[in-house]
């Protein structure tokens, strides 16, 4: 959540409950703090991918033969500790927590990540076709947004034979992850002082 959203919200939160008594920084630290988590839906927007990038590895490793099914939840516990120094209490906490595998939605998790990559591609265009985009959400006024991701994006449904394809003709160039990347570094960055 950006700071001009929370600038926006939070008079709304105070309108709405008489004993509101938070400001916007101290909501958009707390909504934006980082805390590794072993459960995935609970994770923050900085640790997220790496809840992603465990299941995909999994995934694909189980997928080629290079694993067998037995081994995911000792595998699993390891990628928590490497990667977000989290113990993994029971495999409900861990490789069990989510219905995908389950319901045999095979590669279903990078889509996600895939989601925020984007996410992150289109706000970079849409600030550049609307300087004032910040301003905006500041005020809450989302009509500028709205009508470009119309234009860019949903008008446009099945159209396209791919995301890229989407990217390319649109904003003129296929998924770059350097936005994503970029707008973690920054925003994190920030907020931590670092």
């Amino acid at each position: 959540m950006s700071k001009e959203f929370c600038k926006w919200l939070v008079p709304n939160l105070k309108e709405a409950f008489d004993d509101y008594n938070y400001n916007e920084e101290e909501v958009y630290a707390s909504i934006n703090a980082v805390e590794a988590s072993p459960i995935r839906v609970e994770a923050d927007e900085l640790t997220y991918p790496l809840h992603v990038i465990l299941r995909y590895n999994i995934e694909r490793d189980v997928v080629e033969g290079r694993m067998d099914v037995k081994d995911i939840p000792k595998r699993w516990n390891e990628g928590m500790k490497d990667m977000l120094n989290v113990d993994i209490e029971n495999d409900a906490l861990g490789c069990l927590q989510d219905v995908h595998w389950s319901g045999l939605a095979i590669g279903y998790f990078p889509t996600y990540l895939i989601g925020s990559a984007t996410a992150a591609q289109l706000a970079h265009y849409c600030l550049k076709d609307n300087p004032n985009m910040y301003k905006d959400i500041e005020r809450g006024e989302f009509g500028d947004i709205k009508k470009w991701l119309n234009e860019k994006v949903h008008k446009h449904g099945k159209r396209y034979g791919s995301l890229d394809l989407l990217l390319e003709d649109q904003v003129g160039e296929p998924l770059n992850p350097k936005y994503f990347i970029d707008y973690l570094t920054e925003k994190y960055t920030a907020l931590y002082n670092c």
